[in-house]
């Protein structure tokens, strides 16, 4: 409910609207947009404690996964990963296999399509950002310029990463919504919003 309040409070403020005013509409398999504002594109993904917004001029999405026990990556990867990316989850185990899924499932984000058209997805690279391509045409149209984010909380913990569609590469700004004041805040710092 705090990630979608944000997101409201957010996008209204970008758009010089109120929050209460806006007005979403969703895309064939669910991507949400704003009515009357093609020219903004948003992403949510929330798992945890945290939530990441995404905002862009072209299509945009953001994927965040806790690193959780309990899900058999290997089995996943073995299943729906190209060889080169099971080898990777294979040495890797748990952080590998986040890492990759969430660039997947952010290129599909970015395309408003299935995550399973994106899972073969070839995403696997070393550079702070990358361009993704489809492994055949006719599944999700791309490419995707992809990158990684590295979480101010607790980054052990979780995975995250946005991709942008089309090839041209991309700079990151971060903020952070704080629903109440941060632990440790000073009087300065005490009130609600992005810091």
């Amino acid at each position: 409910m705090v990630a979608h309040a944000a997101t409201r409070i957010l996008l209204g403020a970008r758009l010089g609207r109120p929050p209460e005013r806006l007005r979403f509409t969703r895309g064939r398999w669910g991507k949400p947009a704003v009515a009357d504002a093609p020219g903004l594109h948003f992403s949510l993904s929330h798992s945890g404690e945290l939530a990441l917004l995404a905002v862009a001029r072209r299509p945009v999405g953001v994927d965040l996964e806790l690193l959780r026990s309990g899900r058999d990556v290997e089995r996943l990867s073995r299943r729906f990963f190209p060889c080169h990316e099971r080898e990777l989850v294979a040495r890797g185990g748990r952080p590998a296999f986040a890492r990759l899924w969430t660039r997947k499932e952010a290129c599909v984000k970015a395309s408003g399509g299935r995550l399973t058209e994106g899972l073969a997805l070839p995403v696997a690279h070393a550079a702070a950002q990358a361009t993704v391509h489809a492994p055949a045409p006719g599944g999700l149209a791309g490419p995707w310029r992809v990158a990684d984010l590295f979480l101010p909380h607790e980054p052990e913990a979780y995975a995250g990463s946005v991709a942008l569609l089309g090839a041209g590469p991309f700079d990151v700004a971060w903020g952070v919504w704080y629903p109440g004041a941060p632990a440790g805040s000073g009087p300065e710092r005490r009130r609600r919003g992005v810091k």
